[in-house]
């Protein structure tokens, strides 16, 4: 057996061979985020490796260069401050990113060095994963996160590689500590209940102008914009230092995106059973009016008699995991950017409640033995 001093020796010489390694193989001896999708152990993710959604790649890839690499794979790791100070719209992939002490004090509106819900103008999936002591409130301590990584730049649906509406360890890319405190019922899976809460009604009502207008005053003030300045004067068209609603509802849109401007637009999506989100290419408005026409049959299962239509399961079942609780498996949903999902079925018209890009699919929990699609014919018109 080594004797103490031995071992030391051993361990301490191991980190000097480590220490002369160029800084690209140093990189790839610690353990980094995606870990298992590197197959050829270069330490960077390509698109090829990436097991996840478009979306889910192109929200980790921070400096948009087309690979995961860097800070973008590290445990822990957060947006640097360059990116932190760039363009941003508030209809970008992104959840919130300023995870900074300056981002945290411009979300504390009262200045009481916590931040409710109501000082929260995102998703509540963000806002659940970071307050880790479930209290209602998020810290200083747990809004920057420290060496704790909570995967909070993953919505559950980009987690969820598998499509079968659980998040599996072997899934998940944040620290083992986190998943743990997630898994409530101690299964060793992530439910959809677990990490982002129930969505139980078929329309969600909030209002993005009105939480953002925290005071309540009818306007958005300068103090009250967690975007760029850049993108809040893009809006202010009479240059009074406010946004109104309607100068709010103004959608830079995404390259090749349809988009509304006060006319008509429309496309035909071909929604996969497969997928959780279709990406429509249509971006919307807050206020605009969505019309479908929504045709097609999918099987959920690989029982022959378990379909659906757009309206939902013609036997009238529900998925107990699905991402809208309490309405019908396999009905037609839609997400507007991370807003949502809100529960369609049959309905023929809805209001977007928020600007930013369509996304169409089924509401079921399990997608991977689903097959067909959806064809969604879709009309926006503007204010």
């Amino acid at each position: 057996m080594l004797s103490k001093f031995t071992t030391l020796t051993i361990i301490a010489a191991t980190w000097l061979i480590i220490a002369a390694l160029p800084t690209s193989v140093q990189a790839q001896t610690a353990r980094m985020r995606f870990e298992s999708m590197d197959t050829n152990r270069d330490g960077a993710i390509s698109r090829d490796e990436w097991r996840g959604s478009d979306r889910a790649f192109q929200n980790q890839d921070w400096n948009g260069d087309g690979q995961l690499s860097g800070n973008e794979v590290r445990i822990g790791a957060r947006r640097d401050a360059n990116y932190e100070e760039a363009d941003h719209e508030p209809n970008r992939y992104e959840r919130y990113v300023s995870w900074t002490t300056a981002g945290f004090n411009n979300l504390d509106h009262n200045r009481d060095r916590r931040i409710a819900a109501n000082e929260w103008h995102f998703d509540v999936e963000t806002f659940r994963r970071v307050d880790r002591n479930r209290d209602g409130f998020l810290s200083q301590s747990e809004f920057l996160g420290g060496d704790i990584d909570d995967a909070r730049d993953a919505s559950f649906d980009d987690l969820d590689w598998y499509n079968n509406g659980r998040v599996e360890r072997s899934e998940w890319n944040g620290s083992d500590a986190v998943f743990t405190s997630l898994d409530r019922n101690r299964d060793g899976v992530l439910s959809r209940f677990e990490v982002v809460g129930g969505v139980n009604t078929p329309n969600d009502t909030y209002d993005e102008f009105a939480s953002l207008d925290y005071n309540g005053n009818g306007a958005i003030s300068r103090d009250e914009w967690h975007w760029s300045a850049a993108s809040f004067d893009r809006r202010d068209t009479n240059r009074d230092g406010r946004l109104s609603r309607q100068e709010f509802a103004v959608s830079g849109g995404a390259p090749g995106a349809v988009g509304t401007s006060g006319g008509l637009q429309q496309r035909t999506v071909r929604v996969n059973s497969q997928e959780r989100w279709t990406d429509s290419g249509i971006v919307v408005r807050a206020g605009d009016m969505v019309t479908l026409d929504a045709s097609g049959t999918i099987q959920m299962s690989d029982d022959g008699s378990d379909t659906a239509n757009p309206a939902g399961s013609t036997k009238g079942r529900r998925a107990p995991d699905a991402p809208v609780l309490n309405q019908l498996a396999g009905g037609l949903i839609v997400q507007i950017n991370n807003y949502g999902p809100i529960y369609l079925g049959g309905r023929r018209t809805f209001t977007a409640p928020v600007s930013g890009r369509l996304y169409f699919g089924v509401n079921d929990d399990h997608l991977a033995d689903n097959r067909g699609e959806f064809n969604v014919n879709v009309n926006v018109t503007g204010r």
